[in-house]
């Protein structure tokens, strides 16, 4: 055949397509309008997620930053100053702390120093209100509400005056403070800022791991592992110093591929949408390219009519489609959000980020995916001849001649019809499988990331209370403030499950060559400035000036204790005394360098009263690390043994597990206890009911919005289903019609159309439960930074496979009632030739 020179023709088709196909070029255009407007959304609605996590790190912290040294030398300053991928650094000293105030003899707040950088850049992205100025002055200070609560101050306000006692590396030192300003916002409440004029006199150094810390902010928001490693082996870090990074910049580049993953997945995902929607509507109209090429045109001509007329459906879907997911992501998505009931934080809206580089992604995968997706039909458009194109059937791949199988006609016809076209039903399946693995992939990541999920309290406790009168330096203002009737009256409560008592009593360790040697040199190394060298005759002949304290759990706390130790010891012989359990205090021991060894303990107000114990284990849990950490190591015993040693122990802690777990109820019923106390400002706490409520209001709209992504990905899959079978069954309606003629009924077609819709769905639920799981777990493991159990949340998975196979029932039903609206059998048959 000659070749014609007709691109003017070719143009003007294309054009004229758009007029005389209205009804399969809106297939097409709605495919890529659909596309367009899920990538659009995924990509900003993402990118908001992603920056709603940034702002959750910056409210647990109370300030941006990115890494955090402990103590600082003037090389190490000069180091981040001159590194051109550091962008802020900001220096933040602890003082001391406050001991009294006027109102309380046991407030619990530190006393910290910001320079200019520290508070002005860092510190501002978690203040939410600020009155009045930093203090500039000795005797001036900048407190938070809940940081005059601490202090029993409540009630002052900017200018007030209060008188408060505090402990610096000097001594106690009593003075008047006026309060030169005040602020709100994210970070920890028991913190009082003071000036530098009152660090500077404090005793204290930038370069003691005790006071100074240095913030550190970098440019790049993606640090792999070894430049981070480079990065602190750069600071020459001595031996008491630690450089921690954040978790959440830590982990950065995991969380990063991982996001990445599920962008993959759901580009692949469109990608399907597109081709099953053009390769259905090319290849019905297979026909017409054939009659155009007996008029003359060429395959190539053919193939270039397809693009040409996909080129401006793609214009006009990808500007449709960005425009309506603009209107989603901006309007919507924030509206379903606040519809589902979510709770907002005050004047607080639903986040969602724009770029230019999203729109452009966008525009570019959408028109790739387009191209890939039109590149077989297209080919198969040219390659086909005007007599095959004469005979085409868009259904092949079936067996002519076949054995009659087991079990009803309808059933195996349904069977059939999956294995019939074996490319096709994959796709089916897959696109499904996909867009279901990747919904079940988010939500548990959702989950994962709940307040609820990371909340946690030592043995996952409700409520812990302490007895803050142990942490007073003088031993006459140490006061048994939860005595036998005050723990009585807790257990008596019905709405507690367990009340767990944690005791202790100080203890002198003392000197001897062994094991007392060894550990004194290690914490000397670790903590102190001095050398052990010049304290060692010291401590020999004066023990109890380097005390520490002896500490007893019930049976409940040790098998917890025990089962997360590396080593677990013997249960008997630590409920008998036999062995113990030292606190680590982050010293560099190993369990196999002090297993075995004995510590001998003596009672401080008699130290002719000893016990020697065999050490069995370490622990790095804070919980039991004593009132006050001193020099020699804390030493974990049965709660049998505390009181065979000693007669009257403190209660330091009680822990408190409620029967209902976040139940503010029995919350208040405990809260109701301490007032009544003989000692209420005495008790702090730890509720995991007012860590939630914090995390929540740290975490923001970052799980809503993580919300709004997952509606959008759930409808990739249906959509996919959706608009395959629905084309499907119309390649079907000759089919379909000569089984009507031949003696099916329609109740018998309609059965026959749900049990294939039944095998689609069971197909994709099983990919969905191997290989998506497989999937789900790989990117759940690689952006769980937090160590947080792997978890299906059942009850919304559950509705989406629910979801599904109604979807799957209900669509082949839908198709066939619409075909059957076109006539009758011999009308449909005859309209089809």
């Amino acid at each position: 055949m000659l070749k014609n020179n007709n691109n003017a023709v070719i143009t003007k088709m294309a054009r004229r397509s758009f007029r005389s196909n209205r009804r399969r070029n809106a297939v097409i255009l709605l495919a890529i309008l659909f596309s367009s407007f899920l990538l659009f959304c995924i990509f900003t609605v993402g990118a908001a997620f992603f920056e709603m996590k940034q702002t959750e790190t910056i409210r647990f912290y109370g300030a941006d930053y990115d890494a955090y040294l402990y103590g600082l030398t003037p090389e190490q300053q000069r180091i981040c100053e001159a590194d051109p991928r550091i962008l802020h650094t900001g220096i933040e000293a602890l003082a001391g702390y406050v001991t009294e105030t006027e109102k309380d003899s046991t407030p619990d707040a530190a006393l910290l120093w910001q320079d200019e950088e520290c508070w002005e850049e860092m510190h501002a992205p978690g203040r939410t209100w600020t009155e009045g100025e930093y203090p500039r002055e000795f005797h001036e200070v900048m407190v938070k509400r809940e940081g005059l609560e601490t202090c029993g101050l409540e009630g002052l306000k900017t200018g007030d005056t209060f008188t408060m006692a505090c402990h610096t590396a000097l001594g106690e030192y009593t003075g008047q403070f006026r309060i030169s300003g005040m602020w709100d916002g994210y970070g920890a409440n028991n913190v009082i800022l003071v000036s530098k004029a009152f660090y500077d006199q404090s005793g204290e150094t930038l370069s003691s791991v005790g006071s100074g810390r240095y913030m550190i902010d970098f440019r790049q928001k993606f640090m792999s592992g070894s430049e981070q490693e480079a990065f602190t082996e750069s600071l020459h870090l001595q031996k008491q110093q630690t450089l921690f990074f954040s978790i959440e910049y830590e982990n950065a580049v995991q969380v990063l591929a991982g996001l990445l993953g599920i962008a993959g997945i759901t580009c692949f995902c469109a990608c399907l949408l597109i081709y099953n929607i053009m390769y259905l509507s090319v290849s019905g109209n297979i026909r017409y390219y054939g009659q155009l090429q007996t008029l003359g045109m060429t395959g190539r001509q053919v193939g270039r009519l397809v693009y040409r007329q996909l080129a401006g459906l793609s214009a006009v879907g990808i500007v449709s489609g960005t425009i309506t997911g603009a209107c989603v992501s901006f309007c919507l998505v924030p509206s379903v959000v606040k519809s589902l009931g979510a709770r907002l934080g005050k004047n607080e809206e639903v986040p969602v980020v724009f770029h230019p580089v999203i729109l452009l992604l966008t525009l570019l995968l959408v028109s790739v995916t387009v191209f890939a997706a039109g590149y077989r039909p297209a080919r198969m458009a040219a390659a086909i001849s005007p007599v095959e194109a004469l005979g085409y059937r868009p259904v092949r791949g079936g067996k002519r001649s076949r054995k009659t199988g087991r079990g009803g006609i309808l059933w195996r016809l349904a069977k059939e019809q999956l294995t019939r076209d074996k490319r096709k039903s994959v796709i089916v399946i897959l696109s499904l499988s996909v867009g279901l693995s990747l919904f079940l992939c988010l939500v548990t990541l959702l989950e994962s990331q709940a307040a609820r999920t990371i909340v946690s309290n030592h043995m996952d406790m409700d409520l812990v209370l302490q007895n803050d009168t142990l942490k007073k330096e003088e031993r006459e203002d140490r006061y048994q403030v939860m005595d036998e009737a005050f723990l009585a009256e807790l257990k008596e409560k019905e709405a507690l499950a367990e009340v767990h008592e944690l005791l202790c009593t100080e203890i002198i360790v003392p000197w001897e060559p062994d094991f007392a040697e060894m550990w004194m040199k290690e914490f000397f190394a670790m903590w102190r400035q001095d050398s052990y060298e010049d304290s060692r005759k010291h401590y020999q002949e004066h023990p109890e000036e380097y005390g520490s304290f002896l500490t007893g759990i019930d049976d409940a706390e040790f098998s917890y204790l025990n089962s997360v130790l590396e080593n677990p010891v013997d249960e008997e012989a630590f409920r008998n005394g036999e062995i113990c359990i030292l606190y680590r205090n982050d010293l560099e021991f190993t369990d196999a360098k002090l297993r075995g060894k004995e510590i001998t303990c003596a009672e401080f107000e008699n130290p002719e009263h000893t016990r020697t114990f065999t050490i069995g284990g370490l622990t790095d849990i804070t919980y039991y690390s004593g009132i006050l950490l001193g020099t020699a190591p804390t030493v974990i015993v049965s709660n049998r043994v505390l009181r065979e040693f000693t007669e009257e122990p403190f209660v330091y802690k009680v822990s408190l597990r409620y029967r209902q777990e976040y139940d503010s109820g029995a919350e208040e019923e405990v809260l109701s206890i301490i007032r009544e106390s003989a000692y209420p400002k005495d008790i702090s706490r730890e509720s995991k009911l007012e860590e939630l409520k914090r995390v929540k209001k740290a975490q923001g709209n970052m799980m809503e919005v993580g919300l709004g992504i997952v509606l959008i990905l759930a409808l990739i899959g249906i959509m996919n289903y959706v608009n395959t079978l629905v084309g499907n069954i119309r390649s079907r309606e000759v089919e379909l019609s000569v089984l009507e003629s031949i003696g099916m009924t329609g109740k018998q077609a309609r059965r026959m159309l749900v049990l294939e819709g039944l095998l689609f769905a069971g197909g994709s639920l099983c990919v969905t439960w191997t290989a998506g799981l497989a999937v789900t777990y790989y990117l759940y493991q690689s952006m769980n930074y937090r160590d947080i159990p792997f978890r299906i949340p059942m009850l919304p998975v559950s509705a989406a496979m629910v979801s599904v196979v109604l979807v799957c029932a209900a669509v082949p039903l839908i198709s066939y009632h619409s075909m059957e609206k076109k006539g009758s059998v011999v009308e449909r048959i005859h309209g089809a030739e």
